[in-house]
Order: C-alpha cells, then structure tokens, then sequence
C-alpha cells in the first residue's frame, strides 16, 4: 500500500508537470530537458544553492535549452524525500524519466532499461577523453558509455606538517612510503599523556583492505578486483589484512587501537586525562598528526585555514606508497542520460555543463566568487587542466597535494554505484546461515577468525556472488 501511494504521488507529480510545461515563454523550437538530482535542496533555495544557479547559468549560455528541474516528491505524511530509486522507478513506469539525473545503481539502472548509450556522444568529446581512464572507464562497460563523471572525491590523509616537525619528526608528502609513514607518525605520537597534552598519531585505517592490495599489484583495483573478479584469497590480501591487524593493535599512535584498549574491561587506562574528547576534536586543535578525509570535507578545513582559525600548515597526501605504487581511492558520482530521451545531445550538454566540463566548472568557480552564500565548489576538477586545477587551488591554496595527486591521475574508484554486484560480495550477500559477508569480514578484521581457514570459501563466495549478478548485467548490456 505505502509503495502504491508513492507511486500515485509521483504520477499526480508528472501530470502537473505536463501541465507546466505548456509554458507561453517557451519559443518555438526550444528543447526542454528534464533533471533530477539529490543536491537541489529546497526548490526556495535558488539564490543559494549551487546547483540551480548552475542550470540557471546553463539557461543563459543555451538559450535554445529549457531546462525544467523535477523535484522528488516528499513522502506522504513526511517532511522526508522519496527514496532515490523509488522516484526513478516511478518515473520509469509512465516513460518520464528525467532526461538527465544522478546516478547511485548504475548496473541496476541498466539492467531495467533506463539508460542511453552515449558512447557515440562522449567519445567524440574532447573533454570527456581527458578525464582519467582510472575514473570514466569504469562506467564503460564493454566499450559502451554508460554514464559520465559529475564529480570525485578523493580519500586519504591530511598531515599536520607543523606538528609532525614540532614533534621532531619530518612530514609526511604525497612521494611518502607507507613504511616511512607509519615510522614517522609513530614517532610522533604521544599517547601516554595524562595532562591533556598527548598527540594524537594515526586515525583512519577501516579502509587499508580495500585500497592497499592495489599497491601492491598493478592488476587489482578496489578490494582485490581484477578483470577475473576479486582476489582474496591472494597474497596481497593477506597483506593487507596483516598491516590492518598490526595497527589495529598498536595503541601507542593509532587512535582506533587506543579505543579499543580503553574500551577492554579493568584496561585501567583514564581516557578523561589522555584524550577526554572526540577525534575530531583534536584535529580542530591540531593535536593529530594524520587523518583520514574525503575531499568533500575540504570547504571546511579551508574555511578554517583561511579565517586563521588553524595557524599550522596542513597539507593532503592521499594514500602513502607502496612498493613505489600510489593509486589514490576517490568516490566518484555519475549522471545518466535516460533512456526515454528526445535529445540525447542537448541532455549530455547539460551534464557535462553540471559536472566534469570546462565552461561549466568555471562557472562553479565565477559563482563560489561571486555570489554571498552560496557553498564554495566541493570538488575538484575531474578533467586535468591547467586552468581548471588553476582556479581550484586559488579558493583551496591551503592543501596543495591535492593537485599533486590529481595531476599524477592514478586512482582506484569506490564500486557501489558502478559495479554489479559488489554490495553482496563485500557486505550483504549470504556467506553462510548465520553470517552475511560484511559479518564475516569484520570477524576477520577483529582476529576472531583465521583468514587461512576461510580464505579459499571467503573469495569463492565473493565471486559466486559478484559473477551471478554480472550475468544478469551482462545479459542486459548486451541490448544496449
């Protein structure tokens, strides 16, 4: 019943809006493009929010293109939106999917047939052919575009370089090695503090499984994944697990260790006299000397270094090397063209203009610099161009790293929203009748269980669970 009523409000939202396009403005000959987006905030927000300013401006540079927003619905008896996928799908039943919209499932969104092929489109597009092959290849499928990049986040560690030389120790830079990494924040660090004055070293290891195998073999993306599927049962990710559970363990510079010994019963450690407040915190203080960040967080940090409020210099390194391999994880989203549109062209123009192309980005920049309240760009330039990273790094002076990295364009990309299956290989697919596989890798992590005695059935799983959902990708693709 409650999805019916969803449905039902989305359908009484579609015949409103075939009602408001019969605009008396709208010129012979115009071409209205529909969008969706999850950043749109409130549709009163328009002096403020970025992104509709964004389509604004695209207005005012096509004026041959219409652009009509599609707001999602509340739900009913709510003041909350209507899931993601639930707007799409009920789009989709009446063949009114926005032209362009943002994209968390793009094999699913294959799989029901809501999505153009615009390979033809964007590989004879200049820009999109100097975006990272680390970042738009993995929305090609089979050599078909499936979706395009509107935005990366990079991961990684932001270092307390002021702090690390106080402490007598050199900072850590993006050429940094891990081994180098881990010795120098170690020898930083003062956990033993019982005056409030310790150091924080190391905070942020949840992800070292899923981004250092790929250090360590050029083959292996996020979390194992290969062409032939995933490799836990490899020696790389033995390793992986191995420096996981050595930091894991060591209280004396990493902040989850320290937790966790204060968290053991009769530990006998007063954490009211060492570290009485969140990690956060202490990097608010600059008391930490590493810190794992998405670059979404950067606005913030930069606000704070260019109001005075941090006096020591900070810089973002991404992940340290390894073995002389450095592949940074980035989060990437993605825009897809829907399947039902009338304008291919004119939809990829728009969501180019929104995300990854030039004239567009620098209108991100004209705006952030222009316009009292509006939310500074919160991501870097995906394409690598000088003038792009040029205008970025004059609002984020204070973290130039970044550049060094994007510049350097190795990167491995988060899966969830692009690859089939990898939500059941990694978390919620069955390994066994009492544990899913997100249960049984944090059994792993936590040392109650041997990874020799699990290795083998641990990554057949994985792929059984990764290659079933391939398949149905697969056949799917195949259409397109």
């Amino acid at each position: 019943m409650k999805k019916l009523i969803l449905v039902l409000t989305v359908f009484l939202s579609v015949l409103t809006l075939v009602a408001c396009n019969n605009d008396p403005e709208e010129q012979p000959g115009d071409i209205t493009i529909t969008y969706a987006s999850w950043n749109l905030g409130s549709p009163d927000t328009l002096d403020t929010n970025m992104e509709r300013l964004m389509i604004e401006a695209f207005e005012d540079a096509h004026p041959g293109i219409n652009v009509e927003i599609i707001e999602r619905p509340k739900v009913p008896g709510t003041t909350g939106d209507m899931d993601w996928n639930e707007f799409l799908a009920a789009r989709a039943s009446t063949q009114t999917l926005p032209d362009v919209f943002q994209s968390d499932n793009i094999p699913q969104y294959i799989i029901n047939d809501w999505t153009y092929n615009i390979t033809d489109i964007a590989m004879a597009d200049s820009e999109y052919l100097n975006i990272s092959e680390d970042i738009r290849g993995v929305a090609t499928y089979d050599d078909k575009v499936m979706a395009i990049p509107n935005a990366v986040f990079y991961a990684g560690y932001i270092v307390n370089k002021s702090l690390y030389e106080y402490m007598g120790q050199t900072a850590p830079t993006t050429e940094t090695t891990m081994e180098d990494f881990i010795e120098v924040t170690k020898a930083a660090a003062d956990h033993t503090s019982t005056t409030n004055e310790g150091v924080v070293g190391l905070e942020g290891i949840e992800h070292i499984i899923h981004w250092y195998p790929a250090q360590l073999n050029d083959d292996y993306g996020w979390y194992t994944l290969s062409d032939n599927g995933f490799n836990l049962d490899s020696e790389e990710f033995e390793n992986a697990l191995s420096l996981y559970r050595d930091l894991r363990t060591d209280s004396s510079f990493v902040w989850e260790a320290l937790m966790d010994a204060i968290a053991e019963e009769d530990s006998g450690i007063d954490i009211s006299t060492m570290f009485p407040e969140p990690v956060g915190a202490y990097f608010d203080n600059g008391a930490i000397l590493a810190k794992w960040f998405y670059s979404w967080d950067f606005g913030w940090i930069q606000t704070k270094i260019s109001d005075g409020d941090y006096t020591w210099d900070l810089d973002f390194i991404g992940t340290p090397k390894v073995e002389g391999n450095k592949k940074v994880p980035i989060v990437a989203d993605f825009f897809t063209i829907a399947s039902n549109t009338e304008h291919p062209e004119e939809a990829y123009e728009l969501a180019k203009w929104m995300g990854f192309g030039k004239e567009g980005y620098l209108k991100r920049v004209e705006l952030s610099n222009t316009v009292e309240g509006v939310s500074k760009v919160n991501f870097a330039p995906i394409q690598n161009d000088v003038e792009l990273l040029d205008a970025y790094f004059e609002l984020y002076p204070g973290l130039p790293g970044l550049r060094t990295i994007i510049e350097n364009g190795s990167f491995i990309v988060e899966p969830p929203k692009y690859l089939p299956g990898y939500i059941d290989a990694r978390y919620q697919g069955t390994y066994d009748a009492d544990n899913k596989m997100g249960d049984i890798m944090l059994q792993l992590l936590a040392g109650e269980i041997q990874y020799a005695d699990i290795k083998t059935l641990l990554n057949q799983k994985a792929n059984d669970l990764y290659n079933q959902a391939k398949t149905t990708f697969d056949e799917a693709l195949s259409t397109k």
